[in-house]
């Protein structure tokens, strides 16, 4: 009986442990969220039963690890009775940055499934800055008109309330409150009161109070009220816009209330006025009207004030200058160098007045590609190289442009012909140029299982060097052969890829019989049309100074028929002045013929020195078609001929008879006009 129950007893027991070990793993307390001070130390709880995975704790999603001592997180524990299944997270002297959400989790095992607590929040609260109001100590009003004073606290967490109060009682309205994120979770609470001030509240004290759950009591500010029945100043500016160069009146005008300065003998009416100019006091400038005279670009935006006193005090206004002038350039980046696929930002800045439009374009088209200061690509591909125009516009004062170089860094570009040409037996070379940038750091050539950077491989050589608008490598054939006619591949790398071409050498075919003639006949017609301007400007140079000098004419008078010459005579005008006063009118009708052969032996010396003058082509001047000089006719600027016996002649010299016979047959070169 004993050992049948010492039996029972251990079967049971076994199905005891059985049962608990099957059971899964479950939070017995989750986290919860909490608020604390910075500096101040917190636990969030955590307990699980029949625990079989690894615990740990995360902070934003972020594993703090599993170890009880959290290495890396000195102010981080692990707390609690293991054996109870406690894994509670105690954060000592906290911080600002334990401000997150925090979760314990249990890990999964090969029976059971992971199992993660819910999310708990740790606050973290910061006290704010003290309140500062704004407008300082003291904030001066004007009776009836509204004031916006401003309180603020930055650097809370939470942002500050804050309260305003006007001699211990509360004020409740024209209150506007913002915050603004002062970065690293804080916040700034900023309260606008809104005052519309009497004469009753000068003196009163103005108290903005700021409250935090960080704080252990409220803080406080004050300003008292100056409320002030000064002058309303306005200043006005005539014209509104200045031209460059011109004048302006700036009026200062003010309603004073009261307008009078009292005096042991009584009181006047009276304001008094001061001119400055961006804060300096200008000497002697003490009237209602300042007037500036050919104002520059530079008086631009300069702040000129009036102030106005009467007994109460002093108030200003001011006016900034508006100078008109035209675009003038501030800024402009010049060349920007980006690689393809990223972001390209030109920039050109100006400055001018009316603020100037500016227009982008790119150099060579007029379609405006932006406007504004500056222009930007999002993505660039190498079509995007080339050279941009900010042009600046102000109305009514011209435009001025600048201009930004904008360099799109790609793969290799090879620019060169697909087939290029060569002679069988010479020299031929075979050219891969790479144009764009950055530069090649390799070309290399291959064919017929041959790869040349540089250098020779048997009747071939390679050579590189750096030309306008890129790098040059020329392969060079010596003596080719038929079966150097064939496609070599030029290969070009650089940092962003590599470009391979294939480029085909071919035959030179011979320069056509028609090419060769043509070509001739062309440079002949160039010779002759170059001959002919020649001939012509020497033509017009001669005649223009023969007009001023003495004129020897040979000439043959014939009465329209040809005969033999009688006699040759030579005929030397001396003085064309003295002829002008005695010129009988020429004959009628009567036809001259010109010879310039003046070695014609059959010239008869029975001429009669009494016949008319020589006939002249229109123009006055007529050629020696032997001799190549062209004469002037000294009488053709004269409306009538001189009379022969007032001039006086000398006849040239005639030949012997018998040494002119061998020649009497030859015939003179003639000009006939008829």
């Amino acid at each position: 009986m004993r050992l049948l129950s010492t039996i029972v007893a251990c079967l049971a027991l076994a199905g005891l442990v059985a049962r608990g070990s099957a059971q899964d793993q479950s939070f017995r307390e989750e986290p919860d969220s909490v608020a604390v001070r910075q500096g101040e130390t917190v636990t969030l709880t955590c307990a699980i039963d029949n625990v079989a995975g690894i615990v740990q704790w995360t902070k934003d999603n972020f594993a703090l690890g599993s170890d009880r001592a959290l290495p890396g997180y000195p102010r981080f524990t692990i707390t609690g009775d293991v054996n109870r299944g406690q894994y509670n997270l105690l954060v000592q002297d906290t911080l600002l940055e334990d401000d997150g959400t925090y979760q314990c989790q249990a890990s999964p095992t090969e029976t059971q499934q992971g199992i993660r607590s819910q999310n708990a929040q740790l606050t973290i609260y910061l006290p704010p800055d003290n309140p500062v109001i704004e407008e300082g100590s003291s904030v001066s009003v004007i009776a009836g008109q509204p004031k916006n004073v401003t309180c603020r606290a930055d650097n809370g967490k939470p942002a500050a309330t804050l309260t305003w109060w006007k001699d211990g009682q509360e004020i409740t309205e024209g209150i506007t409150y913002i915050t603004e994120d002062a970065g690293e979770k804080r916040k700034n609470g900023v309260s606008i009161l809104t005052l519309n001030p009497s004469v009753d509240d000068h003196g009163k004290v103005l108290t903005c109070q700021s409250s935090n759950p960080a704080m252990d009591a409220n803080k406080e500010t004050t300003t008292q009220l100056n409320v002030e029945h000064t002058p309303v100043v306005v200043v006005q500016s005539d014209p509104p816009l200045v031209e460059e160069g011109s004048s302006v009146s700036l009026s200062c005008e003010s309603r004073a209330n009261p307008g009078e300065v009292r005096s042991s003998s009584g009181s006047r009416n009276d304001v008094n006025y001061q001119w400055k100019k961006n804060g300096v006091v200008l000497a002697g400038e003490n009237g209602q009207v300042l007037r500036l005279n050919n104002v520059r670009r530079e008086d631009n935006l300069q702040v000129f004030t009036c102030d106005a006193t009467n007994a109460v005090g002093t108030n200003s206004a001011n006016i900034t200058l508006s100078v008109q002038y035209g675009p003038e350039p501030l800024k402009t980046t010049g060349q920007v160098i980006v690689d393809r696929g990223t972001s390209a930002t030109l920039v050109c800045k100006w400055s001018g007045n009316p603020s100037p439009t500016i227009m982008w374009t790119k150099k060579g088209s007029s379609s405006v590609l932006g406007t504004g200061d500056t222009l930007t690509f999002p993505i660039v591909d190498q079509s995007h190289s080339g050279t941009y125009q900010c042009t600046a516009v102000v109305p009514g004062s011209g435009e001025d442009s600048r201009e930004v170089v904008l360099i799109v860094n790609g793969p290799p570009i090879i620019s060169s012909f697909e087939v290029q040409y060569a002679s069988s037996g010479d020299e031929g070379q075979i050219e891969c140029l790479s144009s764009n940038s950055p530069p090649p750091s390799r070309m290399a050539w291959t064919w017929n299982g041959i790869m040349l950077d540089t250098g020779t491989e048997g009747r071939f050589t390679a050579e590189q060097r750096d030309v306008h608008g890129g790098r040059l490598s020329v392969l060079t054939v010596s003596k080719v052969q038929a079966g150097d006619f064939a496609e070599y591949n030029c290969t070009v790398w650089n940092r962003l890829g590599l470009t391979s071409k294939i480029i085909t050498l071919r035959q030179k075919e011979p320069l056509p019989l028609a090419a060769i003639v043509g070509g001739a006949v062309a440079g002949l017609v160039l010779i002759l049309v170059i001959v002919l301007l020649v001939f012509v400007f020497c033509h017009r140079r001669r005649k223009k100074q023969g007009a001023s000098n003495e004129s020897i004419t040979r000439l043959e008078v014939r009465d329209g028929q040809e005969t033999p010459p009688k006699e040759k005579v030579e005929i030397i005008h001396r003085d064309h002045e003295a002829a002008k006063d005695k010129v009988p009118p020429p004959p009628p009708q009567r036809k001259y013929y010109i010879t310039a052969d003046y070695d014609d032996r059959d010239y008869s010396s029975k001429t009669s020195l009494g016949a008319p003058p020589p006939w002249t082509p229109p123009g006055g001047t007529y050629q020696d078609y032997k001799n190549g000089n062209l004469y002037s006719n000294p009488y053709n600027n004269y409306s009538s001929y001189p009379a022969v016996s007032e001039h006086s002649y000398e006849r040239a010299s005639i030949a012997s008879r018998a040494s002119r016979a061998s020649e009497a047959q030859k015939k003179p070169r003639m000009m006939t006009h008829v």
